[in-house]
């Protein structure tokens, strides 16, 4: 499987999340808010903190041309979901013991060293091996925890949806996660109610084993 920039995405990147009521778009740039987008544990997303590089930001203007301003917009609220994710799941994994599988670790590199260079990614090998081991361990407890059905996603190929939901609401409710723009927590929570479109039969489910094996 190809290895893209955005290989350490989550579900997040997937939600259709518009909201101009934090920053505004100007002719060379985007002027970006304060306000806090949400908060996970004692940690507060906003949207300067989730904004897209200055380089990112130069190209994505010259592909979106006079749909700049929506293209940005939506893409730091991606940013802003996938930061949540990403809080949520360290966490998780802490809770629950679950340590590094470094045999896991070396097989990811040893399979992808030589697609993942300084113009292809902009993190080396090594922390996108060391994430995307640790996401498939917390998502194998969460599963082994919680059940449920399980979802294809481009950058997940065994997504625990309802495992996803249950954690997610749990931090919620005991008000680890509090997700204060709007716009942002309506579609962040309707990712959630189903149907959905790419489920895994419950037969072809099978955490013995991460994607890249």
């Amino acid at each position: 499987m190809r290895i893209t920039l955005t290989i350490r995405s989550t579900l997040a990147a997937l939600l259709l999340l518009c909201s101009n009521s934090t920053y505004a778009a100007q002719a060379d740039g985007l002027v970006v808010g304060e306000s806090v987008l949400a908060t996970v544990l004692n940690t507060e997303i906003r949207a300067v903190d989730v904004m897209p590089s200055e380089e990112k930001r130069q190209n994505m203007k010259e592909q979106a041309k006079d749909n700049y301003a929506e293209v940005l917009e939506y893409v730091t609220r991606v940013n802003a979901s996938n930061k949540i994710f990403e809080l949520v799941l360290e966490d998780y994994a802490k809770e629950r013991g679950i340590t590094l599988d470094q045999t896991l670790v070396n097989k990811f590199i040893d399979k992808f060293k030589s697609q993942v260079s300084s113009e292809t990614s902009s993190k080396p090998i090594e922390e996108i091996a060391v994430k995307q081991v640790m996401q498939f361990q917390a998502e194998k407890a969460m599963f082994e925890e919680f059940g449920g059905r399980v979802v294809f996603r481009q950058s997940n190929p065994q997504m625990p949806i309802d495992g996803y939901n249950k954690l997610l609401s749990r931090y919620r409710d005991v008000g680890k996660l509090n997700i204060v723009d709007e716009d942002l927590r309506e579609a962040f929570w309707d990712l959630f109610k189903p149907p959905y479109q790419y489920e895994i039969a419950t037969e072809n489910v099978d955490f013995s084993k991460p994607w890249w094996l």
